[in-house]
C-alpha cells in the first residue's frame, strides 16, 4: 500500500495519515481541509432536503441576530488604523474621479485616435506589402509588421461574384 498521495486540491505529494482507514484525498493544509468541507456541504445540500431547510433557517437566524451594518460598525471601531486607511484611500479615489470628470468635460474628443463613423476604406481589392523604411529610420517595435495598403485597379474582372 502506497504511503504517499497527491492532494486533490493543491496537488502536493503528501504522506498518508496512518490513522485514516479510507482512501485519503486531501492533505492536512487548512485551505485544502476547508475546500473538502465545502464540497461535502454542497453535496449534502443537493442530496438532503431536510439538511437544506435546516441550514437555511440557521443562516436566517444568524443574519437576524447579527445585522450586516452592525458588524461593520463594530469592525471599524475595533480596527482604527484599518478604517482610517480606507477613508484616506477613498478620499484619493474620489479626488481622482473628480479630476478625470473635469478633464473629460473640458476636452472635446476623449479618444483622439478613434476612427470616425464614416468608412475610411473603399470596397475593392487591396494589396498588402511590407512597408520599406529608408536608411536612418528607426522602428521602435522591431517585431511589428508595418504594411502599406494600395488600391489595385484592373483585378476586379478576375473576381467574379458567382465563382463560389
Amino acid at each position: 500500500m502506497p504511503r504517499y498521495f497527491y492532494c486533490h486540491h493543491c496537488g502536493k505529494r503528501t504522506g498518508k495519515n496512518p490513522r485514516l482507514k479510507t482512501n485519503q484525498r486531501y492533505c492536512g493544509c487548512k485551505t485544502c481541509q476547508q475546500y473538502r468541507k465545502n464540497l461535502w456541504e454542497l453535496e449534502k445540500l443537493k442530496k438532503d432536503p431536510e439538511y437544506y431547510k435546516q441550514r437555511k433557517s440557521q443562516k436566517a437566524r444568524w443574519r437576524k441576530e447579527r445585522p450586516g451594518h452592525q458588524y461593520q460598525v463594530e469592525y471599524r471601531q475595533s480596527h482604527h488604523l484599518y478604517a482610517e486607511n480606507n477613508r484616506f484611500q477613498q478620499r484619493n479615489r474620489n479626488q481622482n474621479v473628480q479630476k478625470l470628470s473635469t478633464e473629460i468635460k473640458n476636452s472635446k474628443i476623449v479618444k483622439t485616435d478613434a476612427l470616425t463613423s464614416g468608412s475610411l476604406v473603399w470596397c475593392g481589392l487591396y494589396e498588402i506589402q511590407p512597408y520599406k523604411t529608408g536608411p536612418g529610420k528607426k522602428i521602435v517595435k522591431t517585431d511589428a509588421l508595418i504594411v502599406e495598403i494600395r488600391a489595385q485597379k484592373g483585378f476586379q474582372k478576375v473576381l467574379e461574384p458567382n465563382s463560389g
